[in-house]
């Protein structure tokens, strides 16, 4: 080997020692940075995993919890939701806008894998060019899906001068729909019970004895026809799931006011109806489908105010619920899933659904508050209500009608501030109250109409401006701050419950 060869061997044998050393350097710096980074701050969508912590939040770009909010450019603001369940999945359907208020212009939709942890797909379906606008569905699987393995919804649209129409549309995935065309898949007012043009909008399914589906939905009867003096919505029949047949709506005895149609189930021996008097649901109940139905005795508002469209949500662990939330700005959100409680007396109420505990991400040590004496005495945390806080304890509740009511307070931006007063039998009434605890102005009045323990557990929910209170897990109310909650949180009246508050985000 010539000298020029040699130096030549001996430059390259030099330079990849030289490299392999500086590689081996690379290697052991990229080491420590990684394991440094995974006991440093988390990157966005990411949570890490204290001692304190309950539940990982699902990884993935812009996963919300508690109260989902649609972000999506062409979907616009939400309205009415619903829920279906397959395979260990959730997916959330909801009727939306991009433009004006009511004339709804899209149905779009989220998916998650525990119905708490929601990720935006977007719009699924749009109105058609000319029409005033759509209106709400639900989603119920074929009657033949073990062979056609098809799901179906259903909406409505109306043209300029027509009455409003049902229409359809399917899937095999539940993320992807196709609208079925022509006339044989347009479901028009029955003439024989219905007026020519009042309401046709969102049909409900459930189960016929003997095959196929029974049908509820937002009508206008004419009570002025026989067989239709006492209805208030439609109901009909399909073999297929989507060529229906309208019947003469069923009789409501004690309840003349129109309205519209969120769902209807049999649970237990009984058929439930949620049915919306907006602003508030309402619970009707019959012992057969064909009615007739009945207010129910007790909590026949079963929700009100900042809430509506409650809907069913059949899953594999029971009858569960659904509905929005909307806040003072008139945004929408959808509300934590509820599950359905049937007392003795066949009373429904709205129940904390225990898979609402996958909310809890991390544990947060509860500090006491700096004059425990004070009528409003506030935490000495700021909690960050931005991502969401659950607090729970238990209330001691006043002793009798005249004693002074027990309560929280949550302080809000722009000088702002809302209370929830209980008193001795559980009533509670919510809103606007001073810091100090004076100048209440009572919003809503909530009365679940059953007796609680004392001491109660209680849950409180909050993100942004939106809050959720729970005694002994029955719902009482979903409601709206008059500002973004800034973190602060009071006890009123309610020195006992201190030592027995835990928080989470």
């Amino acid at each position: 080997m010539n000298e020029h060869l040699m130096q030549r061997s001996f430059t390259m044998t030099f330079m990849s020692r030289s490299y392999l050393k500086l590689f081996s350097s690379f290697l052991l710096i990229a080491t420590i940075l990684l394991f440094a980074g995974c006991l440093g701050t988390p990157s966005k969508g990411v949570s890490r995993k204290s001692d304190g912590d309950t539940n990982r939040p699902v990884s993935g770009k812009n996963v919300q919890s508690m109260f989902y909010k649609a972000q999506h450019q062409e979907t616009g603001n939400m309205w009415d939701v619903w829920l279906h369940h397959h395979e260990g999945t959730y997916f959330l359907y909801y009727l939306a806008n991009i433009t004006n208020r009511w004339h709804w212009d899209n149905i779009s939709m989220a998916t998650s894998p525990d119905g708490v942890h929601w990720t935006e797909k977007g719009p699924i379906l749009k109105k058609t060019p000319g029409a005033k606008g759509m209106g709400t569905g639900s989603t119920w699987k074929s009657p033949a899906f073990e062979k056609d393995g098809k799901f179906y919804m259903n909406f409505s649209e109306q043209m300029p001068g027509e009455p409003q129409n049902i229409y359809f549309a399917e899937s095999t995935d539940l993320l992807h729909w196709t609208r079925l065309k022509g006339e044989e898949y347009r479901f028009v007012q029955n003439e024989q019970w219905y007026k020519k043009k009042g309401r046709w909008d969102c049909i409900w399914t459930t189960p016929k004895p003997g095959g196929g589906l029974y049908g509820y939905w937002t009508a206008g009867p004419d009570r002025s026809k026989k067989d239709a003096a006492d209805g208030i919505f439609g109901f009909g029949e399909s073999l297929d799931g989507v060529h229906w047949k309208a019947l003469a709506p069923p009789r409501v005895i004690d309840d003349e006011n129109s309205g519209e149609v969120g769902a209807v189930e049999k649970i237990g021996d009984k058929y439930y109806m949620l049915f919306g008097h907006y602003p508030a649901m309402t619970t009707l109940v019959a012992d057969r489908p064909e009615g007739p139905f009945r207010k129910a005795k007790k909590n026949y508002k079963v929700l009100t105010g900042h809430t509506y469209f409650s809907r069913f949500f059949r899953h594999p662990e029971g009858m569960l619920a659904c509905h929005f939330t909307q806040a003072r700005d008139v945004q929408v959100s959808f509300a934590p899933i509820k599950d359905v409680r049937i007392d003795d007396e066949g009373t429904l109420r709205f129940g904390w659904w225990k898979g609402n505990e996958k909310m809890k991400h991390r544990t947060i040590a509860v500090e006491k508050p700096v004059d425990s004496n004070a009528a409003v005495a506030l935490l000495g945390n700021s909690f960050d209500t931005k991502q969401g806080l659950i607090i729970e304890g238990s209330l001691r509740l006043p002793k009798g009608k005249d004693s002074p009511r027990c309560g929280v307070y949550v302080e809000c931006t722009n000088n702002f501030g809302a209370g929830l007063l209980i008193d001795s039998s559980g009533v509670a009434e919510l809103g606007l109250i001073n810091a100090d605890g004076t100048d209440f102005k009572m919003e809503k009045r909530v009365d679940r109409e059953m007796t609680f323990g004392s001491p109660a557990s209680f849950r409180l929910l909050v993100r942004g401006s939106l809050m959720e209170f729970y005694l002994d897990d029955i719902l009482i109310e979903s409601f709206a701050l008059p500002a973004n909650a800034t973190g602060r949180i009071g006890l009123i009246n309610a020195e006992d419950t201190m030592d027995t508050l835990k928080s989470w985000n």
